[in-house]
């Protein structure tokens, strides 16, 4: 994955709704042009999407996580492509929490 593959899905999911529409032309330069034939100017705009902190998991006992992850590169474009799923981004070490949590209740309820 790249950094227009990343930006491409940041589009698709319409993780720019809230911003300047400067942040999105940019980003959809990068994914037509690639992120390289940007100005430093325009890379600096981007620049703080490129790096999500991870949401992180609460237990079931109600005791959050607070993954200190910062979501870049691929860990970031998979978040973003799972959010729906996971109800926020995560990275790989809360996904895996999450799905165990997930199917310790799934056992606890067949018992």
């Amino acid at each position: 994955m790249s950094t227009e593959s990343l930006l491409e899905s940041m589009l698709n999911h319409d993780r720019f709704h809230n911003q300047d529409s400067m942040v999105s032309g940019n980003a959809q330069r990068a994914v037509d042009n690639g992120f390289y034939s940007l100005s430093d100017k325009q890379k600096a705009v981007l620049a703080p999407f490129l790096k999500q902190p991870c949401d992180g998991v609460t237990n079931p006992g109600g005791h959050h996580n607070h993954c200190p992850v910062t979501l870049e590169d691929e860990d970031l474009e998979s978040a973003i492509e799972n959010e729906m799923y996971y109800g926020g981004l995560l990275c790989p070490a809360c996904v895996d929490e999450k799905e165990r949590y997930t199917a310790e209740w799934e056992k606890i309820q067949r018992e």
